[in-house]
C-alpha cells in the first residue's frame, strides 16, 4: 500500500511539473507574439501620425501659395508677407551648418526622390508656430511657389524611408487644393511601334502656368466606355485602334488629343493574316500588308 501511494505521488509530481513547464513556454509564446503585435502597433500609429502631419502641412501650404496668387498676404508671427516675400516664408538652409547637412542627405534620389532643393526653406517649430500650424509637431523642408512639402527627419516604416506625401502608398499629391488658374495644360505626345500591334507612348513637354510637377496620364480607345491610367510619361498599348490622350492634376485637366495607332486605309479591311501583292493600270507592283486594302477610288490608287 505505501508503495502504490509514493508511486501515485510521484507521477503526480511529474505530470504537475510537465504542466507547467508546457504552461510556461505557452505564456512564453503569446507574450512574444503580444509583443511583437504591439510593436506593430505602435509604429503603425506613429507612421499614420506622420502622414498626418504631412497632409496638415500640405493643406497650410496650398492654402498660403493660392494667397500668394491672389495677391494676398500672410501673417507670420506678426509680420505681414506679401508678393514675393511669401515664397521666402522659412529660414535659409545654408545658414544652419546642422540644416545644411540634413539637406544634403534628404535631398537625393535614394531618399525623397528630390535632389534640386533649390526654392526650398527650413521650416522649424518656430517658423510653424509662428504661421498658427495646429497639430504639427515635426520640421519641414517647404518650396511654397512647387507647394511641395519634404520631412526634415523622414520616417522609417517597414524597412523604408519615407520623406513625402508621394512616397506614401495612396498619398494624395493635391490635398484640399482648389486651383483657380484658367490656362489648361500642353503636352506633346510621341509614339513609337515596338512590334506588331504594340505601341510606346511617349508625354513630354508638360506646360503649365501654375506649379503642378506631378500628372497622370490618361488614355481611352475610341468605343470604351472607361478611361485607363498611367503614372509613368512613358508605358505601352497593345492594340491597333483610335486613341485619345489627355493629362490631370486633380480638376485641372487638359485638352484631349487624338492619335491613331496603326493605319486603316480607304475600303474593306482584308485578313490580318493575309498579304497581297497589287498592280496598278501601269503595272507597278506594291505589296499591300495584311490588314489593309487598297482604296476603290480609282484617283488614289498610284503607287509612289
Amino acid at each position: 500500500m505505501k508503495n502504490s501511494v509514493k508511486k501515485t505521488i510521484k507521477n503526480n509530481k511529474g505530470i504537475t511539473l510537465i504542466t507547467l513547464v508546457i504552461t510556461i513556454l505557452l505564456l512564453l509564446i503569446l507574450g512574444s507574439i503580444g509583443t511583437i503585435s504591439g510593436v506593430n502597433v505602435i509604429k503603425s500609429s506613429k507612421f499614420t501620425k506622420f502622414t498626418a502631419e504631412l497632409k496638415i502641412m500640405q493643406t497650410q501650404i496650398n492654402s498660403i501659395y493660392q494667397k500668394y496668387i491672389d495677391g494676398g498676404s500672410v501673417d507670420v508671427g506678426g509680420s505681414s508677407y506679401t508678393g514675393e516675400e511669401i515664397l521666402n516664408i522659412g529660414k535659409d538652409i545654408s545658414t544652419i551648418s546642422e540644416v545644411e547637412n540634413q539637406a544634403n542627405k534628404v535631398f537625393t534620389s535614394t531618399e525623397s526622390g528630390i535632389e534640386d532643393r533649390t526654392g526650398y526653406k527650413y521650416f522649424d517649430q518656430q517658423t510653424i508656430k509662428d504661421l498658427n500650424i495646429d497639430g504639427v509637431e515635426s520640421e519641414f523642408f517647404i518650396n511654397i511657389q512647387k507647394r511641395s512639402i519634404v520631412s526634415y527627419d523622414g520616417f522609417k516604416y517597414e524597412e523604408k524611408n519615407y520623406y513625402t506625401l508621394e512616397q506614401v502608398p495612396n498619398g494624395l499629391y493635391n490635398v484640399e487644393y482648389e486651383n483657380k488658374n484658367t490656362g489648361k495644360p500642353t503636352f506633346n505626345l510621341k509614339t513609337k511601334k515596338i512590334e506588331d500591334n504594340k505601341w510606346q507612348i511617349e508625354i513630354s513637354n508638360i506646360e503649365y502656368e501654375g506649379n503642378i510637377s506631378k500628372w497622370e496620364v490618361k488614355y481611352q480607345k475610341e468605343g470604351d466606355n472607361y478611361w485607363n491610367t498611367s503614372e509613368d510619361n512613358t508605358f505601352f498599348i497593345t492594340g491597333r485602334g483610335n486613341y485619345y490622350f489627355k493629362i490631370e492634376n486633380g480638376d485641372v485637366s487638359s485638352d484631349v488629343l487624338e492619335k491613331t495607332l496603326g493605319f486603316v486605309l480607304a475600303g474593306e479591311r482584308a485578313e490580318e493574316t493575309t498579304k497581297d501583292n497589287y498592280v496598278d493600270s501601269k503595272g507597278n507592283k506594291a505589296t499591300i500588308p495584311g490588314g489593309f486594302t487598297v482604296s476603290g477610288i480609282e484617283s488614289e490608287q498610284k503607287i509612289a
